[in-house]
């Protein structure tokens, strides 16, 4: 053990054994009570008895004055430790100072914290007890001086890039510096620290957070740096007004945030986390425009809070000294925020600051449910409480989402210009059979040997190909793989559906399968699956 822990525990010790000793007070004398009459015998006796010999009598002692003052415990020495550890010249010097404002001509705790604190702003200390500090709001002329030593040693070694323990008062004492510009060259690094700050202590200092919640898009706004968001609501909350802006998922996750009801984490999302976001994303664009036209009324209003404006006091509840007036101006700070001065008063006008997390809530839960049912998921879910008319527009939007998937996802038909042109011609020729009247004959095809050779290959080129089809259904069929129009088959009262039983009956031996289906509006569509094969039988 070193001397100098011997000698504090020696100290200690002294002070706790060492007490005065409190003096009694003196009794008061009892009653003197009323001698008792004597008998009539012993009233006369003889007066040689009455008196005592001299030698007889005690001597009195000497009477002993008392104190009437009381005297409690007290320790031998007040604050022992400071025998060890004198107070910095600096900090004395620091006591001396006034606070007078040059300004106005007076004294004001904020120009006696400011003037403390550029005076002190580039000191450091190595004290060595990390002494507890009870202010609620802290400064450096209401400290004891271990209690300054015990902070500036902190804020030295924060500023060096350490985290050492902190409390409430030293956390608050070093944001008012920063709101200040005590010890920052410019407003930008003093919001960098702030900012630092917050991430630093505020989870373990819930009430430090909230307060620098506070500060921060203030100090943004009376020194006009970019404000960064730092509320994970407020960002959100931007992200559902500009969700033109963001992907669906953002949107989805946006809206989650600032919700009840978590979609995220249901089961129905989990399984199908692109597709939720996208039919989220639509029914939010469709109760935009449903509100506009039949409500006359923001759908974004009414999930995140209308326009409010009030009265701003900058910096409430810190130390912040106030240099010079602030000139009339007017700062955005970000989508939903602006901040007013005027005359030397602040206003802060907001939108949406007020997220419904019960309305958000219901949307979210209504489209997963109904969802579910669209999609015959497993389980189901019970459906929000909305507005009247809200499901409706919600359902539309749902089924409007998958008829659009399904226009999209039908097949696309695509042929290199060889096979266009082969395809083509053939369709051609049996177009002109179609055509032809009942009763006309086809002329007789002359011998092979007295035609030209260039004639003989155009033939060739016409020939149908061989597939047990009749012409119309041929010509149904050709029509779907080149992409041309049917609609000579309609006026000529053809039924496609008809045509399109015969083919598929004709072609399953070869496929085992249906090759065209008929829509819900009587339109046959071509299986594309199986597109490359009738090429191959009909070029043949």
């Amino acid at each position: 053990m070193s001397m100098l822990s011997m000698l504090k525990r020696l100290f200690r010790a002294a002070e706790e054994m060492y007490q005065d000793e409190q003096v009694p007070k003196p009794k008061k004398p009892a009653a003197k009570k009323p001698a008792a009459k004597k008998p009539a015998s012993a009233a006369k006796k003889p007066a040689a008895a009455a008196k005592k010999p001299a030698a007889a009598k005690r001597k009195k002692p000497a009477s002993v004055s008392h104190s009437a003052q009381i005297y409690g415990e007290q320790s031998i020495f007040a604050n022992p430790t400071a025998m060890f550890y004198p107070v910095p010249e600096q900090i004395r010097q620091m006591r001396t100072l006034s606070g007078y404002n040059n300004l106005n001509g007076q004294r004001s705790m904020e120009s006696l914290f400011y003037q403390q604190g550029k005076y002190m702003e580039q000191y450091t200390d190595d004290f060595p007890d990390m002494v507890q500090c009870g202010r609620s709001v802290p400064m450096y002329y209401n400290l004891k001086d271990n209690e300054l030593r015990a902070y500036f040693t902190w804020r030295t070694r924060y500023r060096m890039g350490a985290l050492p323990p902190a409390q409430n008062a030293f956390l608050l004492l070093y944001a008012y510096e920063i709101l200040n510009l005590i010890g920052f060259s410019s407003a930008e690094l003093a919001y960098d620290a702030l900012g630092n700050l917050l991430r630093d202590y505020g989870g373990q200092f819930p009430s430090v957070k909230k307060s620098l919640m506070r500060w921060i898009p203030d100090f943004a706004a009376y020194y006009q740096v970019p404000y960064r968001l730092e509320d994970e609501k407020e960002a959100a909350a931007i992200t559902v007004l500009r969700h033109s802006s963001h992907s669906a998922n953002e949107l989805l996750l946006a809206l989650d945030t600032l919700s009840k009801y978590h979609i995220k984490n249901s089961k129905l999302y989990l399984a199908e986390p692109e597709q939720v976001s996208e039919i989220v994303k639509a029914v939010y664009k469709a109760l935009l425009t449903y509100y506009a036209e039949q409500k006359n009324q923001s759908f974004s209003a009414y999930l995140l809070g209308g326009q409010q404006r009030e009265e701003r006091i900058m910096f409430e509840g810190a130390v912040f000294y106030q240099h010079s007036p602030v000139a009339n101006r007017e700062y955005r700070l970000s989508p939903l925020c602006v901040y007013h001065c005027y005359q030397g008063k602040w206003a802060r006008e907001t939108f949406g600051g007020t997220p419904n997390a019960e309305r958000i809530g219901a949307l979210l839960r209504t489209v997963d449910s109904m969802l579910r049912e669209q999609l015959k998921f497993k389980s189901k879910l019970k459906a929000g409480e909305l507005p009247d008319g809200d499901a409706d527009v919600i359902r539309k939007a749902i089924a409007d989402y998958f008829e659009e998937q399904k226009r999209r996802n039908a097949p696309v038909i695509t042929l290199n210009e060889d096979e266009l042109a082969q395809i083509r011609q053939a369709a051609e020729h049996t177009t002109d059979m179609l055509t032809l009247p009942e009763d006309q004959q086809e002329p007789e095809a002359a011998p092979a040997a007295e035609m030209p050779e260039a004639a003989v290959e155009d033939e060739d080129d016409g020939e149908l190909p061989d597939l047990p089809l009749s012409a119309p259904a041929m010509a149904l069929l050709i029509c779907l793989v080149t992409g041309e129009s049917y609609q000579p088959l309609v006026d000529a009262g053809q039924m496609l559906s008809v045509l399109a039983d015969e083919i598929n009956e004709n072609l399953y031996d070869t496929f085992g399968d249906t090759v065209i289906e008929m829509e819900d509006d009587d339109t046959p569509v071509l299986i594309e699956d199986y597109l490359d094969d009738l090429k191959g039988m009909l070029e043949t």
